[in-house]
């Protein structure tokens, strides 16, 4: 999802019940749900299909083999976020007040969405933990909205080009700390 035509597509994929019945599923969709996900199994539940499904296609198209994480290794497939609450009941909207940061760690560990920027495609990561430099976005403005399909990963420098100010981003305190040591010590330098 590099551009705003993925951003379209994800907008508009399938949901729930298998959108092909009887046809077959284009390569193109096999290969976009396998590039918007982190395993084989994430990627049928993204396109809406059966995994046994999916799997068909993928191997027809050789696409399976090459896929570099068909074991799903590294994602849980209990439903449980690890904080008492199933993801499903967060897609659900059954828990609006969930806090973001955790939302965001379980759709990226599971593999419901890739770490990377929807809008820029940036994906890079920090080695010592794997984890980048992504903010969760709510496509319709409404952060209580945790559908699947409302949801985006932001790089920093997106977040803060295409969010208007004082919209959903409140920042943390010790960001503001830091900012003020920081405007002290170039205040220091400029004074020398």
């Amino acid at each position: 999802m590099s551009d705003l035509g993925d951003l379209h597509d994800y907008e508009n994929r399938p949901k729930k019940k298998n959108p092909f019945r009887h046809k077959p599923i284009p390569k193109s969709r096999i290969e976009w749900a396998i590039r918007s996900t982190l395993s084989i199994r994430a990627a049928a539940q993204h396109l809406g299909v059966a995994y046994n499904t999916f799997k068909k296609y993928a191997k027809m198209y050789d696409l399976f083999e090459q896929n570099k994480n068909q074991s799903g290794k590294g994602i849980t497939t209990k439903g449980n976020t690890g904080w008492g609450v199933k993801i499903q009941d967060l897609f659900d909207g059954k828990h609006p007040n969930y806090p973001h940061w955790k939302l965001q760690e379980r759709i990226v560990r599971d593999g419901y969405l890739k770490q990377e920027c929807s809008n820029c495609g940036y994906d890079d990561y920090r080695e010592s933990d794997m984890r980048g430099p992504y903010i969760i976005n709510f496509l319709d403005g409404d952060s209580q909205n945790h559908s699947l399909d409302n949801l985006c990963l932001l790089c920093y420098c997106c977040f803060f080009i295409m969010k208007p100010t004082g919209k959903m981003l409140t920042t943390p305190k010790n960001t503001t700390l830091l900012r003020k040591k920081l405007e002290e010590v170039w205040k220091e330098t400029n004074d020398e």
